[in-house]
């Protein structure tokens, strides 16, 4: 639905002003979030007003931004309106709604485009209609725009044209324009995951963002608020519900939207530098990266406890240098590429640079800026300004490891692709297709390139689809006849019809055209001339002639521009050309601060001469025609303007220079500001007015206050205070202020020939200035201080009404035809003026204005009017080229507009183009010659000099050859000649020096050559293994040469090992798991086999016994050995027996022996090819086959060379002994005076290997080598042109200088030897005239005879060998090619398969995964079926039990018991059995079974009561024994009944668990299916993938080389003409298909009477084994009839077999005896044990008490001695003063004796309690307690 205005947005009709943009978005309306349900009432202010976006601090401390956070924008991001002016506060205010979660927007809800959509502004509808300037086309691409190109289908681009966005239908070639909603240009564009929206991000004060839907372009959603002047950057997320928008300078805000409610989410600044671009991560959601000058930054929506916040994380560079970033990719795993402006790619993970990539050797990934980095699926792709695009393993470069900070991991790129030769690329954009073949390219070069990026052999080639000049428009005109404009950007020109919008002629050249002039009629009737000037001082003179036929595949257009003069008057660019039409005069202005002056001719142009204003020239014009005088007007860049006099009627010499400076009369004009002063003259203005309004209300105030009563009282008062005001006036301390750089001279237009309109750029902008120049002649009187009058200036309203700033007039041209004038403006503006006469402009205040250009660098800078006046164009800096229809409509436009006729390019020489930018110019040129001419003067003088000091030379030389011939006494010495000593020292010390001051500055040099032979050197001549040496045949018919052999790389071993690793640990692997299955089969057969054996040999029973049951046993094991027998025979008779759908296992080895044998090929390009596994291919097969066919290669090659360098060997053999029998003949020969000749055989020559010096050249063959370089042109491989080769002298190289170097070992034999001279017998003349001569003489004839044979037999054999090797030389030599050609294809398949390895990796493990967790699965269903089938059978077992037990009770009761009713309800009764508590619930469940019983029980009850009648114990009581039954019998069913009571609980249970398990099966068997069914996708798609892989190897073209007769066409005898269809195939396997085809008819035919047989003998096998079965059936009734008459019932016999002999209880009985023995014997053991430690108590208590007798001996002892001493100590003093020397000792010995024994005493004490103990030992006494010298 269409709707006038946002349901946000609701606003009032009131007045607009002029100076707000003509756009309903800026005109009033506030953004509220206003819905249509809502009730809220707002009203505007309908004065100016202006939303302020909320502030960001931009502290520089906030510098490091890592732990920068914002809070959420919670719904607070609508534009709050302010006052501005005093004047408002009286008006209405905004109400503003409640905040509180507005309504979503309706999902069909649109905005009216027309309504919001930017308009002009005009004030004067009048004068200026909205239609005076109508846009109908684009012609220009801003190509260097970041991220300015995108798809929205494979037939639709869009991208951003200044104020406009273009849509371009390729198929269709129909354009479409949207314009802005805010009058300003673009800043960003985006186009939404789905195709079906694109965002527009606009420029100006709080630019919005628009959303439009595609394809109907209505606009969707517009997004406000959320950056200050510009958007940079914009990014829809994966989901495609959020935008992220970046800002410009200068907040560079980071703003997330949830634009389909027109919210801002989040909001945080970026960074304090310019920010490139914002992007969402693919895979994580709420990741964004910003990149931009020197920074990138990591963000993340991260939600805290104060709400979702935006942290970012700066990324730092550490050792690495900063760098500014223009690409990147956010990875799956967080990491981040980018790229950095020296071309490498750095891995950033955690905000720190882990690795740095860049390819071999050190080389940049690109030689620049990474522009782009893309990631699709396992590949990186790279996008550089170097024109390539590169593929790189995401694998390596994710897996990278850095040993240290900042280093580099060197790769080279899988894939690449070099768009144009000299492309500059800006980024890439896929298309609509699902693969990578269409893709579009930015090229900053100004072309749109479609892309093919599958890299395979069948990838189309770039192609340009759009093209566009590149860069600033510098040059814009148009013819003065027809309607054709030219226009320049970047080195291009291009001329298109104004009406039709058709190139009509492009041109290319070399330099940057700088500017461009159309020559008008006056000067060419037909206007077909252009004035070009260029970047290096060029001007060319170009004429439009008739196209002519293309060369190669160049579009052929409608004009050339042929090239017919080429000048050069400057040194640097041409900023300026133009042309004076009263005297045609051309003028030229540039950088170089020069202006020249030519007369225009039919030729082109004719130097006058040039001034020098040293500064640049920025504009020129001529005065008007009605003018008397014309004089050039020159605005320059630093303010000033001259005015110079035209050249006219003046002669000027120009025979030393071209400067005429002082011969031109010039005024100068010298601007000062005066825009201080102005602006301080408005705003006095402004303030007295302001007081005049103040006193005009005072006024009213006292009228209206009756104050005028007291008029007359106040009269006098109010005089006198009047003059008091007025003579008090404020202090004003203004000051004017004036730049201190000058302001540039935009443009000048003249007003009368004193007087001009001057606009100025920078800080004087914002007026016109009216200047006047004086009258006097300034060439010698100037004075660079005076004050030039400005006797006027009129201000520019409104230039920029978003801003207030003053925007400069850069741009006029007037039309007076019109009554226009067309100004430009430098923020992209164009304006439209009234023409006010003489005075050119009257008022600045009546315009017409609308944005056309871009905003900030869009500067306008040309405008141009068509021949009729009804079309304008406009050019910009931002390299758009707008076509306007003048007050019209643009559907005057479409109709058809013929293209002129130019004449053809007949009998015109085109110039000969200046191709150096170093060339002279033409003042140089005279210069040059002037300089040239004097020193050809001083050359003649010095030539002159040089001759006379040559003559006195020769006179010298003269005089001392007289001096020589004198005697020696009349000789002069040599030493008097030599005037001065000192002199010849000091030339000798010169040269010296000179030779030192050489070799130093050669030294640089030779190293560098050193170095560059030694790269060469280890490039072309180290890897080389054999080089090609050749060898002759002696009579020169045979030559072969071996093969240049390139040595294996040094790693190939290596390379080898490592794949018979992989290649082992992969067969490892793989038998492993073999091994495992069979062990496992293998383990079971043993654990089965080991049962059986124990089995067997369980019996342990020993004596008669153990016969017995041996006996038993052997008896049982016979039987159930013939029973198994039986069994086997039926299992074995049973397996015989083919199950339905059984496939005999010799059939199905037959068919697959016949699908691999029998020739049925499948051919690899059908769709539904399938690669046999052991086919694939993948990268270790593909690396080992081109490893072992580069081996084999290499082996074949050096055994063939050794062959070679062996004859060679040979030949040198053969040659020195040739020689020495040709001596030998020589020898002989002397002896002989006649026919001596015949023995004189010249000797063979014997040449070197020529190897060893093969790469050393003398002097004179390098000189040769230089001289045949230069006459061919540098290109030593082209040959001689025909016409040359008459004329030219042969080539002066003494040996060839090619790649396969010849070294013949046998030069051709000289002409004089006759070629069959060994082979001559001696002629028989001879042999005549010798016959009368010694026998001597006929011997050594014979002699001859006989060496000459053998010499001649050995060259036969030896040419015979060459020859032999020569032909087996073409065979290696084909089958050489054939290798490299397989070698070829087999590298191709590997960059295939190394493109698919990780993907196929990952299907086959996600197969290998599901195949595990399906086997694991099966497993489980394995082990429940097993379950499931155990309790079966425990259930059957538990049947049998039951059915035993009933037995049990017919053989205790037989049915003829007058009770057995009776006891049979007795066993069948259902009693209350109280189960297991095991908590309360338990005992409710059990409860209420019992009710449930009580229930059945009810139940029978009734079912008895109507048996009662016939049954008489019915009546009987179960729970109490009859009085007529036996009571034992009765307790045994009582007991039986327990028994099945028992069983009953276990069958219950046992059900139980089987339909718990049945139940858990069946949920496995869900779940097994379901991963069955995931397995078989998976594993489909593994199969498509192998499919699309198998494509993709199809495609690789595999040269094969056939001979004509292999070529065979069976349909006909004729070769179709197409064989394209045809297929390469075995001959051997053709012939045996032709033979199967006979073999397979006879087949068939023996097939179908096997089948009529087969079906035969089924009929009578379904006879015989109707026949089997009755047999059986009868054999089986007797057999139960015999059981039943010896058991009475059915039996099993297997059973009864085990009741005869219970080998268990038999085991127990012999381990029971066995038990009883081994105890006996133990306590027998014990008892002997016992009477043996008694003993030996008893032998220690007599060892203790000896111990205690001698213990009391000594105890006994002691109290003597100790006795003997006391008697002593009382004896006097006397008899002890006296004591000896002996006595002390004695004193001494008895002390440590008693110590001793003390010591002893303690011993045996110790001793005496440790035998007291049980099992006491006696240990050895301490030796450390006796001292050394006891005794």
């Amino acid at each position: 639905m269409s709707k006038e205005t946002s349901p946000r947005d609701k606003t009032i009709d009131g007045p607009r002003a002029m100076d707000q943009p003509a756009s309903a978005m800026d005109a009033g309306s506030v953004d509220t979030h206003n819905t249509p349900d809502a009730h809220h009432k707002e009203v505007l202010i309908a004065g100016k007003e202006t939303v302020n976006l909320p502030s960001i601090d931009n502290d520089e401390g906030e510098e490091n931004e890592d732990n920068n956070q914002t809070d959420r924008e919670e719904g607070q991001h609508e534009a709050h309106p302010t006052k501005t002016d005093n004047e408002n506060e009286d008006k209405d205010t905004v109400e503003k709604p409640e905040p509180e979660s507005p309504p979503r927007l309706p999902e069909n809800f649109y905005y009216n485009a027309e309504e919001i959509h930017a308009k002009p502004i005009t004030t004067d509808e009048k004068n200026f209609p909205q239609n005076t300037l109508s846009m109908y086309r684009s012609f220009g691409y801003d190509c260097n725009k970041r991220g300015n190109l995108y798809v929205l289908d494979n037939k639709t681009v869009m991208f951003v044209a200044g104020c406009i966005l273009e849509l371009i239908d390729l198929s269709t070639g129909e354009h479409k324009y949207i314009r802005t909603v805010g009058g300003y240009s673009i800043g960003a564009l985006i186009v939404h995951s789905s195709r079906r929206y694109f965002a527009v991000g606009e420029k100006g004060h709080l630019p919005n963002i628009v959303i439009y839907e595609y394809p109907s372009l209505k606009p969707y959603r517009i997004l406000k608020g959320g950056t200050q002047r510009s958007y940079a950057y914009l990014d829809f997320n994966t989901e495609g519900d959020l935008l992220a928008s970046l800002g410009s300078s200068p907040d560079y805000t980071l703003t997330i939207w949830d634009w389909r409610d027109e919210k801002i989410l989040l909001r945080s600044k970026a960074s304090s530098q310019e920010v490139f671009k914002v992007s969402f991560s693919k895979d994580l959601k709420g990741h964004l990266t910003t990149c931009g000058i020197g920074h990138i930054k990591f963000w993340k929506m991260a939600r805290t406890f104060t709400g979702l916040k935006l942290q970012g994380e700066l990324g730092r560079f550490g050792r690495t240098e900063i760098s500014d970033i223009e690409g990147y990719r956010e990875l799956p795993d967080g990491k981040v590429i980018s790229g950095s402006e020296w071309g490498n790619m750095l891995l950033w993970d955690g905000g720190l640079i882990q690795i740095q990539v860049c390819r071999s050797k050190g080389k940049p990934c690109h030689a620049g800026p990474i522009q782009q980095v893309l990631l699709n699926e396992s590949d990186v792709y790279t996008v550089g300004e170097d024109g390539y695009i590169r593929v790189w393993d995401f694998e390596t470069i994710d897996t990278a490891e850095a040993t240290d900070e900042g280093s580099k991991m060197e790769m080279d790129p899988l894939n690449e692709l070099r768009v144009g030769t000299d492309s500059k690329l800006m980024g890439i954009t896929p298309g609509v297709a699902d693969d990578m073949s269409v893709w579009f390219a930015q090229d900053a070069k100004g072309y749109i390139w479609k892309l093919d990026l599958t890299f395979s052999k069948n990838s189309v080639a770039p192609e340009i689809i759009l093209s566009f000049m590149s860069g600033a428009v510098t040059g814009l005109d148009v013819s003065s006849a027809y309607n054709l404009f030219a226009s320049s950007a970047g080195n291009s020109i291009r001329i298109n019809h104004i009406v039709s919008q058709d190139l009509l002629s492009q041109r290319i050249f070399s330099a940057d055209v700088t500017s461009l002039k159309w020559i008008p009629t006056v000067f060419n009737d037909k206007s077909d001339g252009i004035l070009v000037g260029f970047s290096n001082g060029i001007v060319r003179y170009l004429k439009l002639r008739a196209g002519s036929k293309p060369t190669g595949n160049e579009k052929k257009h409608e004009y050339d521009l042929k090239m017919m003069q080429v000048i050069k008057p400057h040194t640097k660019p041409v900023t300026f050309i133009t042309l004076d039409v009263k005297n045609q005069w051309v003028a030229t202005g540039s950088t170089d601060g020069t202006v020249f002056f030519f007369n225009f001719t039919p030729k082109g142009l004719n130097p006058i001469g040039f001034v020098n204003v040293k500064e640049e020239i920025t504009f020129m014009t001529w005065t008007p025609a009605l003018y008397d005088k014309t004089r050039l007007l020159v605005c320059l860049k630093n303010g000033i303007v001259y005015e110079f006099e035209g050249p006219g009627s003046m002669k000027f010499d120009t025979a030393t220079s071209y400067l005429i400076e002082s011969q031109l009369p010039v005024r100068i004009f010298r601007f000062r500001s005066i825009k201080s002063r102005l602006r301080h003259e408005e705003e006095l203005e402004r303030k007295r007015k302001e007081e005049e309004e103040r006193q005009r209300k005072l006024e009213e105030e006292r009228r209206l206050r009756g104050i005028e009563k007291k008029e007359k009282e106040g009269e006098k008062t109010d005089k006198a205070a009047e003059p008091e005001e007025e003579e008090q006036p404020q202090e004003d301390d203004w000051k004017p202020y004036i730049p201190e750089k000058p302001s540039a001279a935009l443009f000048a237009v003249y007003t009368s020939p004193d007087t001009f309109w001057l606009s100025m750029d920078d800080y004087d902008a914002g007026y016109l200035y009216h200047c006047q120049f004086g009258n006097k002649d300034d060439r010698f009187q100037y004075n660079p201080d005076r004050q030039d009058a400005i006797t006027g200036s009129l201000p520019v309203p409104n230039t920029d009404p978003a801003h207030g700033e003053d925007i400069p007039l850069t741009s006029v041209l007037i039309k007076e035809k019109l009554n226009l004038i067309f100004v430009g403006l430098k923020n992209g503006f164009i304006r439209v003026y009234p023409y006010g006469g003489k005075q050119i402009f009257r008022s600045l205040e009546e315009y017409w204005t609308r944005g056309a250009h871009d905003s900030e660098y869009g500067i306008v800078t040309h405008l141009a009017i068509s021949y009729d006046d009804r079309f304008a164009l406009s050019g910009g800096a931002d390299g758009n080229i707008f076509g306007y229809v003048i007050k019209s409509d643009t559907d005057t436009v479409n109709g058809h507009s013929e293209v002129p006729k130019m004449p053809a390019f007949t009998g015109e020489v085109e110039a000969v183009d200046i191709t150096e930018d170093k060339h002279y110019s033409i003042e140089e040129e005279k210069q040059k010659a002037e300089e040239t001419k004097m020193k050809d003067s001083a050359e003649g003088l010095k030539k002159e000099m040089r001759q006379q000091i040559e003559a006195l030379r020769g006179k010298f030389r003269r005089l001392l050859n007289i001096n020589d011939q004198l005697p020696a006494d009349l000789k002069i010495p040599r030493q008097n000649f030599i005037l001065d000593e000192n002199i010849r020292q000091n030339f000798e010390a010169e040269l010296q020096e000179r030779e030192n001051t050489s070799i130093k500055e050669l030294a640089w040099e030779s190293e560098r050559c050193s170095i560059a032979l030694r790269k060469l050197e280890q490039w072309f001549v180290d890897p080389v293994a054999q080089e090609v040496v050749s060898v002759k045949s002696f009579d020169s018919k045979w030559e072969v040469s071996t093969f240049r052999t390139i040595e294996l790389p040094s790693d190939f071993k290596a390379m080898q090992e490592e794949i018979e690793r992989q290649k082992a640990a992969l067969l490892g692997k793989t038998k492993r798991k073999e091994t495992i299955d069979v062990s496992d089969d293998r383990g079971g057969d043993y654990r089965g086999a080991q049962t059986a054996d124990s089995k067997i040999s369980a019996t342990k029973l020993k004596g008669a016994k153990a016969m017995r049951v041996e006996r038993l046993l052997r008896k049982m094991e016979e039987r159930a050995r013939r029973r198994q027998k039986r069994k086997e025979e039926w299992a074995a008779l049973y397996s015989k027996k083919k199950p339905e759908g059984y496939d005999d296992p010799a059939e199905v080895e037959s068919i697959r022996f016949a699908r691999e044998n029998m020739g049925n090929y499948f051919l690899k390009t059908a769709p539904d090819y399938v690669v046999p596994t052991d086919q694939r291919l993948t990268v270790l097969r593909a690396v080992e086959r081109i490893t072992n066919i580069r081996l084999a290669t290499y082996t074949y090659k050096m055994e063939f060379n050794k062959r070679v360098l062996d004859l060679i060997e040979r030949k040198r053999t053969l040659t020195q002994e040739i020689n020495a029998d040709l001596q030998y003949l020589n020898t002989l020969g002397k002896s002989q005076t006649q026919h001596s000749e015949l023995f004189n055989i010249p000797l063979l020559p014997l040449n070197e290997n020529g190897q060893a010096n093969r790469f050393e050249f003398t002097r004179e063959e390098i000189q040769a080598f230089r001289d045949e370089h230069d006459h061919r042109n540098g290109d030593l491989t082209r040959p001689d042109d025909e016409s040359s080769t008459s004329t030219s002298k042969p080539s002066s190289l003494k040996r060839p200088l090619n790649l396969h170097w010849s070294v013949n070992l046998k030069e051709k034999l000289p002409e004089y030897l006759p070629n069959k001279i060994f082979s001559d017998h001696t002629p028989v003349e001879v042999l005549h005239e010798v016959k009368d001569s010694s026998s001597f003489t006929h011997r050594i004839y014979f002699e001859r005879d006989q060496i000459l044979k053998n010499i001649h037999e050995k060259m036969c054999t030896f040419d015979k060998d060459v020859s032999l090797l020569y032909y087996l030389k073409i065979i290696k030599t084909l089958r050489a090619k054939e290798t490299d050609l397989r070698c070829i294809t087999f590298y191709e398949e590997l960059m295939l398969t190394k493109e698919f390895e990780r993907t196929e990796n990952e299907l086959e493990n996600k197969v290998t995964e599901a195949q595990k967790r399906f086997d694991a699965e099966q497993a489980k269903m394995q082990e429940f079926q097993a379950k499931v089938d155990a309790k079966k059978k425990d259930n059957d077992m538990l049947d049998d039990r039951m059915k035993q037990l009933y037995g049990t009770f017919d053989e205790i009761i037989p049915k003829e018991h007058k009770f057995y009713n009776y006891l049979l309800r007795v066993l069948n009764k259902k009693v209350k059995r109280k189960k297991r508590v095991e908590g309360e619930e338990d005992d409710a469940d059990d409860m209420s079974q019992d009710l449930d019983d009580d229930d059945d029980w009810e139940l029978e009850d009734d079912d008895d009561e109507d048996l009662a009648n016939e049954d008489p114990t019915r009546q009987l009581d179960v729970d109490i024994c009859p009085p007529n039954l036996d009571q034992k019998l009765y307790d045994e069913v009582v007991a039986l009944r327990e028994k099945r009571l028992d069983l009953e609980e276990i069958i219950a249970d046992e059900k139980t668990a089987l339909q718990s398990l049945q139940q858990t099966f069946g949920q496995t068997q869900i779940y097994l299916n379901k991963i069955d069914a995931e397995l078989k996708t998976k594993q489909n798609d593994l199969l498509d993938f192998q499919r699309k892989k198998q494509q993709k190897i199809n495609d690789i073209n595999v040269a094969i080389g056939l001979r004509c007769h292999q070529i065979r066409y069976d349909r006909s005898t004729h070769l179709p003409d197409d064989l394209s269809d045809c297929l390469i195939f075995n001959k051997k396997s053709k012939a045996g298909l032709q033979s199967r085809i006979v073999d397979v008819i006879t087949e068939i035919k023996g097939e179908k009477d096997r089948y009529i047989n087969k079906k035969q003998a089924r009929k009578d096998l379904a006879h015989e084994l109707k026949n089997a079965d009755q047999i059986i059936k009868r054999l089986t009734d007797e057999c139960n009839k015999l059981m039943v008459e010896k058991f009475g019932k059915l039996v099993e016999l297997e059973r009864i077999e085990g009741a005869i002999v219970n080998l268990q209880i038999e085991e127990l009985k012999q381990r029971l005896d066995d038990a009883g023995d081994e105890y006996y014997n133990t306590m027998a053991q014990y008892e002997l044990r016992k009477i043996e430690e008694n003993e030996d108590t008893i032998d220690l208590l007599k060892t203790n008490t000896k111990r205690l007798d001698e213990l009391t001996e000594l105890v006994d002892d002691k109290r003597q001695l100790d006795e003997q001493l006391m008697k002593r100590k009382s004896k006097s003093a006397d008899e002890f003063a006296g004591q000896s020397k002996q006595s002390a000792e004695e004193f001494d010995r008895l002390c440590t004796l008693v110590q001793l024994q003390a010591q002893e005493i303690e011993a045996l004490k110790a001793e005496i309690s440790i035998l007291s103990r049980k099992g006491g030992h006696i240990l050895p006494p301490n030796p450390a307690i006796l001292p050394q010298n006891a005794r």
